[in-house]
Formats: C-alpha cells, structure tokens, sequence
C-alpha cells in the first residue's frame, strides 16, 4: 500500500470557472489556488454532470446519473437519490476496496446521511441532528424557502443547520488527518460560496448594510433578481469575497497536509449572474452552471484541454493515486443535464443544448460563447443526446427487471 497517495478530495459549492485566476479570471481572487495550481494539473474545461448539487455529487460518487422517473410514478426525487446512492458503487467504496481508510466532513444537507451519503465511509460527519435534512427537504425542494427569509438567512450565516463556513469544522479536519493512517480518502464539502453570499469574517469587501438587502432580494425573487440594477453588482463582489475566504481554506489545507496527498479541488456545479436573465443554479445547463474548476496538487503537471466529466472522478482519482495516468478517462465530449428536461453536450470548444422545444449551438470565442448556424455540430451534439437518452433507459428496463426478479424471489 506505500506506493498508494494519500488523497483528499475537495468540493466547493456553486463555485464558477471563470472567477479563478489559473482559470483566466482578472480579478484576484483565488491567490493560493493560482499559485499551487501552476505546479498542478489543471483541466480547462472540466464540467459538472448537472447545474444543482443532489444530482451532480450523486453522480460523481457513482459515475452514474440516477434514474429519472416520471413525478407521475409517485416516487419522489429524494427516495429515487436516496436509492441511487445505495445500490451503486461509490466512489468511497473503491478506495475500500483498495484498503484506504475513508472519512468525509460535508456540511450540506443534500450530501448527507439522509441521502445515504455516509455510506461506504469509515468516518462520516454531516453536523445534522438526526432526521434534520429531511426536515429541511421535502420532495426535493428546499422547504426553508418558504418561511421568514430574514430568520433563514442569519441562521445560515451564523453556521446552523446547514452552510457552516469551513472554519467551523477546520480543526476537526486537522485532527482527523493527523490521526489517519495511510493510505486515506478523506472528503471535504466546502458551502461558503453558495447562497447567501456572505463571507467569513475579515474579508468582506463591503457593508452587510448592502450584501444582506442584496441577498435577501435574490431569495425571495428566486431565480430572477428584484432591483437587478442595484443589487447586480453588489452580489458579484460578495460572491468574490466568498471564494477570498475559500482560498484562505486551500492556504491553510496545503500548509497543514504538506506534499504528500493527492488533493483535487473542484466544484459541484457554477453558478448564474444575470445570463440568461437567471441567476443562482439548477434552472438551466447553461455554460455558467456547468463549467466549474478542477485541479489536482501533488500528482501530474500540466494542463487538459479536453473535455472532462467529473462523472469520471471514481475512475480517475483512483488511477492518479496509484500512478497510473488520466489519459483513460478524457473523452471528446461531455454530457449535463437536467430534470426540466435539458441535455447539454460540451466539447473542447463548441456545446449544445436540447430541450423538448429547441436546440442551440454555441461556439467558443475570443469574447465568450456565440450562438452558431452549425448543422454538421447540430446534428453530432443530437446523436449524442439521444445515445444517451436511450442508455438511460436501457439501463431503467434492466434495473426494473432485475428488481421484479428480486421481489419474485422473495416471495
């Protein structure tokens, strides 16, 4: 086992590509991760399995999205997630089985023990009472929403429940490293970037006096902004100063674990400010919501431009922590989708998207993305859409059968 890394894994909610600077961002905002990644592996163009974090984590632990069912079908969406992350091999479980010692400190409810999240791990904390997450979640949908949004609000900036900044638990972190034996798998689910943008202290670049009003205008327009032209602005400056106060975390993780794991940083999915008239993630598999950072210290150098799918990630961590190159796992295209229903397809620098009414392709410029008359990419982003299509109800029909089978057994 000596020739095994350690790794630890690293996700950071709503977290954009473009507002790293080893990503191409002006703005300095990610100093420490801009500097560990010149000596890392850095791929461009990594995208999320899905612009919301239940469905996109869920298949990155599996490699597999979870069955999509009709809402007709009376089965709700947190039992078909529920199940998905029982009965599929997990990430984790790989690490198991390669003899790792595996923990996991995630403070969002959509990844916790509710979810089955704790599964395959011989150390799990979520920071949820028992029974707490599904208090908070009802049929897939945030039911805290709906009460006093100023009460919901101060209490996720002051760590309850749910959303606790990653100082709250950064010690237990540490103690747990120290005390690990090797090799390990240790995850981490970092919430401060995500909504309400509202970061730690000592880096707030402005008055609560306008970040609180901003927010609280985001909440209750969901995913439109009241007052768009005032709060605008303000909202990307909080959302920045959020990834400041996530940076100072990958400061102190490099200094604490030293160059010996493997650490690879990512996100779940981006997030929207204005395009499209969206803001906030999970409405749409927009380039904002689906393009996200990763890096990977301490392994490999160099940066891909292919397309990657962090879908991909139980094949490709396990590989890097046993030598072995990434290569495998690179694909010329990449797959998101969501539940509207929308499918995107990603390739290095062209992406199409379907939807039951339309489909767009859109190319790659100097200055961002651009719609394009293109029926040569038209037509390979739409066999690729219904290839997957058709996977994924193949892979229904056997899973409904071999549970008939199973229930016929039983009786």
């Amino acid at each position: 086992m000596a020739d095994r890394k350690d790794v630890i894994l690293v996700t950071v909610d709503s977290w954009r590509a473009d507002r790293c600077g080893f990503m191409g961002a002006e703005e300095d905002v990610t100093p420490t991760l801009d500097a560990l990644a010149r000596d890392g592996l850095v791929f461009e163009n990594a995208i999320a399995p899905a612009p919301e974090t239940n469905s996109s984590v869920s298949t990155i632990f599996t490699g597999q999205y979870p069955i999509h069912e009709p809402d007709s079908t009376g089965v709700p969406y947190t039992e078909r997630i529920r199940h998905h992350m029982r009965t599929r091999h997990t990430l984790p479980e790989r690490f198991r089985e390669m003899g790792y010692e595996t923990a996991a400190f995630t403070a969002n409810p959509w990844t916790s023990r509710f979810f089955n999240f704790d599964r395959d791990f011989d150390f799990f904390e979520d920071f949820m009472d028992e029974n707490v997450s599904s208090g908070l979640i009802s049929d897939g949908r945030q039911t805290s929403l709906a009460g006093d949004l100023l009460v919901q609000l101060l209490n996720w900036w002051q760590g309850q429940d749910m959303f606790m900044s990653w100082e709250a638990f950064y010690d237990d972190v540490r103690a747990w490293i120290a005390d690990a034996e090797s090799p390990y798998f240790l995850w981490l689910f970092l919430v401060d970037v995500h909504m309400p943008y509202l970061p730690g202290s000592g880096y707030r670049s402005q008055s609560r006096l306008l970040t609180y009003p901003a927010n609280l205008s985001l909440f209750a327009g969901g995913s439109n902004l009241r007052f768009e032209r005032l709060f605008h602005d303000v909202l990307v400056r909080a959302y920045d100063d959020t990834i400041r106060y996530t940076d100072e975390f990958f400061r102190r993780l490099a200094a604490d674990a030293g160059d010996e794991p493997l650490i690879a940083i990512h996100a779940d999915h981006g997030e929207a400010f204005g395009e499209g008239g969206v803001y906030g993630h999970g409405q749409r598999v927009s380039e904002e919501m689906t393009h996200v950072p990763f890096v990977v210290l301490n392994g490999p150098e160099g940066r891909v431009e292919r397309p990657f799918s962090l879908r991909r990630l139980p094949d490709l961590l396990p590989a890097l922590a046993s030598g072995r190159g990434y290569e495998p796992v690179l694909d010329e295209t990449v797959l998101a989708r969501n539940y509207d229903p929308a499918l995107a397809v990603r390739g290095e620098s062209w992406r199409y998207v379907w939807r039951p009414d339309s489909e767009r392709v859109a190319v790659r410029t100097a200055d961002g993305w651009d719609d394009a008359d293109r029926p040569a990419l038209r037509a390979l982003g739409r066999r690729l859409v219904d290839a997957h299509v058709e996977s994924e109800r193949e892979r229904g029909r056997v899973i409904d059968a071999a549970g008939s089978v199973a229930e016929a057994a039983s009786l």
